[in-house]
């Protein structure tokens, strides 16, 4: 079974901007485009008792349904994904990661999540990836933090890319840059995206 991840829009996007953003989220290494998705649109509060499936692109303007868009991406305290006014303007999203807690001496305190959540500001062509490195547990929330710039001022990291290691990594990288243009032109020319 193949875990869909959980989107959240926090604006009023026109229908064109958000599908851009959805679309730039795709994984188009491991996913056929536009066949596969791993991508959940959940607009209404009133969360599904079971997994809902992907959404397909493109998507209709769902401003008239969007029970998220008045919040904060403070007040959705899930690991999600969330698109915003800002991300809009600058091609990125904030991937958010609910805090643990641990005992590591034992002294009583019951683990488990809080209400606490990190936010790491990021480009939406590698949102895919940090999402599932968090889910599997590959990665670390903070192996994507940018440290050195601190937390910023609307509490979100800025995102700290990797430098690639091998020819491998950058031709893979390269189809898929490939693919993911060859999508948005074709959203572009069907008028589903700007």
């Amino acid at each position: 079974m193949v875990a869909n991840w959980a989107v959240f829009v926090t604006t009023k996007p026109s229908a064109k901007a958000l599908n851009r953003a959805l679309l730039l989220i795709q994984d188009f290494e491991f996913t056929e485009y536009p066949d596969e998705s791993l991508w959940v649109l959940l607009t209404s509060k009133q969360l599904p008792s079971k997994d809902p499936g992907p959404k397909f692109l493109p998507v209709p303007d769902i401003n008239g349904n969007n029970d998220f868009a008045p919040m904060s991406f403070t007040e959705i305290n899930v690991n999600w994904l969330v698109t915003h006014q800002r991300g809009l303007e600058t091609s990125t999203c904030l991937v958010c990661e609910q805090a643990y807690y641990y005992d590591p001496g034992g002294g009583g305190s019951v683990a488990g999540l809080t209400s606490e959540f990190r936010a790491c500001r990021i480009l939406y062509e590698p949102a895919h990836g940090m999402i599932v490195n968090l889910e599997i547990s590959n990665m670390g929330f903070e192996e994507f933090m940018d440290k050195k710039a601190g937390e910023q001022e609307d509490r979100a990291w800025k995102w700290r890319s990797f430098p690639p290691d091998t020819n491998t990594y950058l031709e893979d990288m390269f189809n898929e840059d490939i693919k993911r243009a060859n999508a948005l032109r074709e959203q572009r020319h069907g008028g589903f995206a700007n």
